[in-house]
């Protein structure tokens, strides 16, 4: 699912519909991250309280040397989820710094999974 909603977002941004593009690159990298905990943590948190990823530390011996990067784009989604969500009309600038990090949160997740 991670990955269809990916391509999804992949065409909606080449099609300019940046706020939907952001809205699905953010929806696809919680699927992939939520793969990631299923798969090592044998649970998928909460993500009703957006600003709560303290536990994502318990991924770390899983995703190496890369998880710094990792956290970095899965907060800086996260943050920006509310908006991508409720709000109206995204910037082309924020939906390209959303997409780069949806890219990142791929590219580490998909080998591990």
């Amino acid at each position: 699912m991670a990955s269809e909603r990916f391509d999804a977002a992949e065409r909606l941004f080449q099609e300019e519909e940046y706020h939907t593009a952001a809205h699905l690159h953010i929806n696809a990298a919680i699927n992939y991250h939520n793969a990631l905990c299923q798969k090592y943590l044998k649970y998928i948190p909460s993500h009703k309280h957006h600003s709560d990823t303290g536990y994502l530390r318990e991924l770390a011996p899983f995703i190496g040397p890369e998880f710094s990067k990792y956290q970095d784009a899965y907060e800086f989604l996260m943050a920006h989820k509310s908006g991508a969500d409720y709000g109206v009309g995204l910037s082309m600038g924020l939906a390209e710094q959303v997409r780069r990090r949806a890219l990142k949160i791929r590219a580490i997740a998909e080998p591990l999974l």
